[in-house]
């Protein structure tokens, strides 16, 4: 590396930390890679070795390319793109592809306004050529030599442009865009207008009457309609950015009517179309009526085809996904504590009884245990309290009735919500717990989530409890209560991390005080009391019952008597 005490280098800061990229070594050390295979991947590989190509359709119709990188050329780009994310310094008008920014941050800037003006700008990924990206890289920050950046564009573009799929895509539009956002500013400022830009969705507002002919120009249509297209002003501004507009996608939304920004309601404040309130609660009844895997099938017929609907795995997952795709968008717009939310939850609380982590998150928020402890009140005091203390000290959240359900709260909502939320099942059983109704129905209902993969059951048997009401439990492995409540909780921690103990799954001892000897256990069959081998079906899931929405936000009062 050159001394950086000659003059050359004190004009010139280093780009990409400490490390001077001139050559095609330095980007090699860079991307942690050999220069030969960056050069054969670059120059001499074939295109189907660097990028998958397929369609995805657009809301507003027709198909959309996406060219993803594959192989070599992801991991680069994948090592690349937070170093060009780290090194843009955002524009106050740009709000795609940033941290604390979205599509709420552009819609709020246009809520209240008199006139709203949309602008698409066309073939936004494709105009950003390959010249102008190693022009990026060879000027601040990055400072990049002529081959170091040339080596930099072949990576990031395809085709003679920036690909959309690929993750080094977002920041490098950004880049680009820089001088437009300067100039669209400085247009906005010079017309009293408000300007943001969401990726190629441009929006100005204005509470003035009428646009002023340098932005927005009306022209006589059909009858007696009124067409909008871009002014002049505009357009230069657009062009000397490098981008052009697409004619076809400007609109001008009047207070009237509905204004959006980047699919968000802006009339008077931030709010979603009906619409899309009864997609959700369409495809939440297609769930509970026909099921999952049919609803998804449909689904993907219906408003993906059947090409899509053959690419999905399981089409009932890729529907799931979607479904809280959509809630957790309405969420993002209206707010976690909306009426609305919060009923479309509940429904689909009653379908999806035990949802991902990243679900669980959304929908339950902080109520996201790692346990959940079922017991009898009996005994709370001397075996399930000092559980969830011991389970508190090793950081593990556990759900515990009196810890965690207030006054005035819904004891069934809490109870199902925290068992649907929780990965693993703790079931003290005890002589008490096996003659309660509640405690046998938390346990059945956790059995049979686990005969399907979706739960773990822990069992604590506390003396020596009838389990004729459990038969399942007889063929698990379970813990005796010798009052170490460490024990239980490190036992617990070790199976939420997937290291309990297991022994092998054609075996299944017997507690003691049946003798100690063992019975073959097959997933759905108990052991009755005389060792003679009996099929129990599994219990069924009994969904919370039916309440209203005044319930379901403050709750009901009162827990149940069974408990």
């Amino acid at each position: 590396m050159p001394d950086p005490s000659t003059p050359s280098d004190r004009t010139r800061a280093p780009a990409f930390g400490e490390l001077r990229l001139e050559t095609v070594s330095d980007i090699a050390r860079l991307l942690r890679t050999h220069p030969g295979q960056l050069s054969w991947t670059l120059y001499k590989a074939p295109e189907t070795a660097r990028y998958r190509a397929f369609e995805i359709p657009k809301r507003s119709g027709g198909m959309r390319q996406i060219h993803a990188p594959i192989a070599h050329v992801r991991d680069w780009q994948t090592r690349l793109a937070p170093i060009l994310q780290a090194a843009y310094e955002a524009h106050p008008s740009a709000h795609g592809f940033l941290r604390e920014r979205g599509i709420m941050t552009n819609a709020r800037t246009h809520v209240g306004q008199r006139l709203v003006l949309n602008i698409d700008l066309e073939d936004f990924f494709p105009s950003v050529n390959f010249g102008r990206v190693r022009g990026l890289f060879m000027r601040s920050p990055f400072n990049c030599g002529p081959a170091a950046a040339t080596v930099l564009a072949q990576i990031c573009t395809h085709r003679n442009g920036l690909p959309q799929g690929a993750p080094t895509s977002p920041a490098l539009s950004n880049f680009a865009a820089a001088a437009l956002d300067r100039r669209l500013t400085r247009l906005a400022r010079d017309n009293n207008l408000r300007y943001s830009r969401y990726a190629d969705d441009i929006t100005f507002s204005t509470n003035q009457p009428q646009f002023p002919p340098a932005v927005a120009e009306m022209r006589a249509g059909e009858g007696d309609a009124l067409k909008v297209r871009a002014g002049e002003a505009l357009e230069r501004a657009v062009a000397a950015a490098g981008f052009s507009i697409n004619h076809k996608k400007v609109r001008l939304q009047r207070r009237s009517q509905r204004q959006s920004v980047t699919g968000v309601v802006v009339n008077a404040r931030t709010n979603l179309t009906r619409q899309c309130v009864r997609r959700v609660r369409a495809m939440l009844h297609a769930w509970k009526k026909y099921g999952l895997e049919a609803a998804g099938a449909e689904h993907f017929d219906r408003w993906r085809g059947a090409q899509a609907n053959k690419r999905a795995t399981t089409v009932g997952r890729a529907f799931r996904h979607i479904v809280y795709g959509e809630l957790s968008f309405l969420k993002m717009v209206r707010g976690a504590d909306d009426p609305v939310f919060l009923k479309l939850c509940a429904q689909l609380i009653e379908l999806d009884p035990n949802p991902s982590k990243f679900v669980r998150q959304m929908a339950f928020g902080a109520d996201d245990y790692d346990v959940f402890i079922s017991h009898a009140s009996e005994d709370k005091d001397a075996v399930a309290r000092p559980i969830f203390e011991a389970c508190s000290r090793l950081g593990v959240k556990a759900f515990l009735d009196e810890a965690h359900i207030g006054w005035g709260q819904s004891f069934t909502t809490k109870i199902n919500t925290a068992l649907g939320a929780s990965r693993t099942v703790l079931a003290i059983v005890s002589s008490h717990s096996v003659t309660k109704d509640w405690p046998v129905l938390e346990v059945n209902t956790a059995l049979a989530l686990e005969a399907n993969g979706f739960k773990k059951v822990v069992p604590l048997f506390v003396g020596a409890p009838d389990l004729s009401k459990l038969p399942l439990l007889q063929a698990k492995d379970a813990m005796v209560w010798k009052g170490d409540p460490d024990m239980v909780a490190k036992r617990v921690q070790a199976a939420l991390k997937g290291e309990a103990p297991r022994r092998p799954a054609e075996v299944a001892p017997r507690p003691r005080w049946m003798g100690g000897r063992s019975a073959t256990a097959l997933p759905i069959v108990g052991v009755a009391p005389r060792g003679v081998a009996v099929r129990v079906d599994p219990p069924p899931i009994l969904p919370p019952p039916r309440r209203t929405l005044w319930e379901w936000i403050f709750g009901r009062r009162g827990p149940p008597s069974s408990r």
